[in-house]
């Protein structure tokens, strides 16, 4: 996670939520009593990717296809994933990196599309 984060992607956010077991808000929240992210970042980050996670969390801790199984290696990809979050890496790169389709990565980081967030960009 690093001292001081400037920008959180989605799929970031959820895989530390389910690392630590606890809701999406909860963690931002407390990122910030940390001092980890600033209350801006805080306020953008329930603004656009956590839009709605007071009321109702975007996934399950666990999904029922890993219940009970160990957490699998992942660091390689939070990396990838926290690197184009800070703008450290390109769009491209990440994709390049994770052998993934762009558009699959840039979905992981913005997270899913609700009308209330189309709206207001």
């Amino acid at each position: 996670m690093g001292k001081h984060r400037n920008a959180l992607g989605y799929r970031e956010l959820i895989d530390l939520k389910r690392l630590y077991r606890v809701s999406g808000a909860a963690l931002l929240v407390r990122l910030r009593q940390l001092d980890i992210i600033d209350q801006a970042t805080l306020v953008y980050a329930f603004q656009s990717v956590a839009r709605g996670w007071r009321t109702q969390e975007p996934q399950e801790l666990e999904p029922a296809s890993e219940r009970g199984t160990r957490e699998a290696a992942q660091r390689f990809e939070r990396l990838c994933y926290r690197a184009l979050a800070e703008k450290l890496i390109s769009l491209s790169k990440a994709a390049e990196l994770l052998r993934r389709p762009i558009p699959e990565v840039e979905a992981d980081l913005r997270g899913p599309k609700s009308d209330a967030a189309g709206r207001h960009q």
